[in-house]
């Protein structure tokens, strides 16, 4: 029996010993993590001057000119640079724009019915065909020469 409880004693204080050593380990680690937790962060700033010191720039309190959109001057047919005119008549076919003023140009691309452009260039006139530089207000890319006879100025400008 006395070996009975010295094993009993041994394995009893292995345990004991154990739970001990996990207790202080978990309380080790808790009184860490509330120190790191507690603890305010600081930053350091530092200041470099400057090599001068900038002055006033006096040229924004003067007054500029506004400059006045010059009127726009029309064709006989009603045309003139800066207008917006609009595709009409080619019964839902379109219209071909053209890289030059003339029929024997390649054609850049086709114009939508009712697509809107702006008047770049003209007139000119061609096997017996006055045509307009055109190009689309949203797309520089849809530039060419077109046939004022499917051409519509849209009203309203000045």
């Amino acid at each position: 029996m006395r070996i009975l409880l010295n094993k009993y004693t041994l394995i009893g204080g292995l345990i004991t010993a154990l739970l001990l050593g996990f207790y202080a380990f978990l309380l080790l680690n808790g009184m860490q993590f509330e120190s790191s937790a507690n603890s305010t962060p600081s930053a350091g700033l530092t200041v470099i001057a400057a090599a001068s010191v900038p002055t006033k720039d006096m040229s924004l309190l003067s007054e500029t000119a506004t400059p006045t959109p010059m009127p726009i001057t029309t064709d006989q047919n009603g045309f003139g640079i800066g207008r917006y005119v609009q595709i009409s008549g080619t019964g839902g076919a379109g219209l071909r724009i053209r890289e030059g003023a003339g029929t024997s140009y390649s054609v850049n691309f086709i114009a939508n019915e009712s697509e809107v452009f702006k008047v770049i260039g003209g007139p000119v006139t061609t096997d017996d065909i006055t045509w307009y530089q055109l190009v689309a207000p949203y797309d520089d890319s849809r530039t060419g020469w077109a046939s004022a006879e499917y051409l519509t100025i849209i009203e309203g400008q000045q």
